[in-house]
């Protein structure tokens, strides 16, 4: 813990800062007294952001509601992009999601039974930062497996070691059994629900991977990675363990994060990771009816 509270960030002693990189921080910030104070340049929000975010891309940002999505068209009208702008336009929001700034997907056609309707337009989200971009700025996918964001800016790791903690700092206690909508639902392993009496579908893992079968996908894992990055945690194989489903599945294997998988791989993954005691979670932040990602956590025993 004091590793990270007092870790020496490229841009935790900007003077003076970017204001812009401030704005942009208390936008998407879930720590109170960060949204109603404001963000300083020694908190995480400002000096994760700055590592590798420009103005411009904080001007997009900062245009935008978080968690609502926007068409191409929708977003050049809210920033007010003419015809002859789009093309660069077009890159910098590729590259915005690229880093994980932002987010996209393609309308969301399910429904509890699966697709209704094929892909249609690609609409632009800017996520929380956990489970949102704080992760998502430490997965890269490159062919060889190396992630060389993650290698050049070590500060994003330590910056989504923050956004995890200090957002919940002193009310975890509080949030009761299934996570009550804050960040991540821990599912059973599901050969122990087959030992009960009844289970709702969404608390079975075989549920979803039916539901989104055809668009699964699997990609580095962004808490492994970030500890290896900066020589803590665990630091076991960091590549192959968090599974996106749907509309983020195609958003991974774009933007170099994830690449496809079947579902018969997905079952593997999962065995493997209940071989090695780890516990399943998945998104808990869009309702009953979406998860984007399922992580295999490490199982932590206490002596």
């Amino acid at each position: 813990m004091k590793k990270y509270e007092e870790w020496n960030a490229n841009h935790k002693h900007d003077n003076p800062p970017r204001e812009k990189i401030v704005k942009l921080g208390r936008k998407i910030t879930d720590v109170a007294g960060h949204i109603f104070g404001g963000v300083k340049v020694e908190d995480p929000e400002y000096w994760g952001l700055a590592e590798i975010v420009s103005d411009e891309m904080a001007d997009i940002a900062l245009a935008m509601k978080k968690r609502t999505p926007y068409t191409f068209k929708e977003m050049c009208d809210l920033c007010k992009v003419s015809k002859d702008q789009e093309e660069h336009f077009q890159k910098t929001l590729d590259e915005m999601s690229y880093l994980g700034l932002l987010e996209y997907d393609y309308g969301y056609h399910y429904d509890h039974h699966g697709r209704t309707a094929p892909q249609s337009e690609r609409r632009y989200i800017l996520p929380m930062f956990v489970p949102g971009s704080a992760e998502l700025f430490n997965m890269e996918e490159l062919p060889d497996r190396s992630n060389p964001r993650l290698e050049d800016h070590p500060d994003v790791a330590a910056f989504f070691e923050r956004m995890t903690y200090i957002p919940l700092a002193g009310i975890t206690q509080m949030v009761p059994p299934g996570g009550a909508g804050v960040g991540m639902h821990v599912i059973p392993v599901e050969k122990a629900i087959s030992m009960e009496n009844e289970a709702i579908d969404i608390e079975k893992l075989s549920y979803w991977l039916e539901k989104y079968e055809g668009k699964i996908g699997v990609g580095r894992c962004s808490c492994r990675a970030s500890r290896k990055a900066i020589d803590d945690g665990c630091a076991d194989d960091d590549f192959g363990w968090c599974i996106g489903v749907g509309d983020f599945a195609d958003y991974c294997r774009e933007t170099g994060k994830g690449h496809d998988i079947t579902k018969e791989e997905a079952l593997a993954i999962l065995k493997r990771a209940e071989d090695n005691g780890f516990v399943h979670q998945i998104t808990n932040i869009d309702g009953e009816n979406k998860i984007f990602v399922k992580v295999n956590f490490v199982k932590f025993v206490m002596l």
